[in-house]
């Protein structure tokens, strides 16, 4: 690669915002830090050797935090699943194993309550059950943002972070109005 070649990929590499870092690559070339990927700009790939620079020491997570996380996680969601969820749960799985033919009443009970414009049980309690699932799963992305939170250094991430948080936030409101 000639050398205006490797100065115009520098160029490039340093408008897009990416740091140039003190070390170097085999090749001689400098190597940049462009959205926490380390890059060389004539070779143009990940060195594994160099991957560990992409965390500094204070943002590096041990296995054993790791873990501490990852049971964190699994608290928050057993926290975050309600009892009236789990009663839901129980009963389709006692309705999937037992074969019992519905009671007529029921189903006269929900024709009439669908035909006057009003949803059926069923619906309903299909409709919270989502709702819950959806609850769930958007506490579990506000606690991972917030943990990467806390050891982003970008600017620029960190206000990426903290506006979907903010959108997180105000969905999570909407949902519970």
């Amino acid at each position: 690669m000639q050398e205006d070649e490797v100065l115009a990929k520098i160029t490039k590499l340093l408008e897009r915002g990416c740091t140039m870092l003190a070390s170097h690559h085999d090749c001689g070339a400098p190597l940049f830090r462009c959205q926490g990927d380390i890059v060389c700009p004539v070779c143009s790939f990940e060195d594994e050797s160099v991957s560990a620079m992409r965390r500094p020491a204070s943002e590096a997570v041990s296995g054993e935090e790791e873990r501490r996380q990852d049971l964190s996680r699994a608290q928050l969601m057993q926290i975050h699943e309600t009892p009236s969820r789990r009663g839901i749960k129980k009963d389709r799985s006692d309705r999937s194993a037992e074969k019992v033919e519905p009671d007529q009443s029921a189903e006269i009970g929900q024709s009439d309550r669908s035909r006057e414009g009003y949803p059926s049980i069923q619906d309903e309690v299909q409709f919270h059950s989502v709702e819950n699932d959806l609850r769930s799963a958007l506490l579990f992305r506000l606690h991972e943002l917030t943990a990467s939170l806390r050891a982003e250094q970008d600017l620029d991430k960190l206000k990426r972070l903290l506006d979907c948080l903010e959108a997180l936030l105000r969905v999570l409101k909407s949902l519970s109005e």
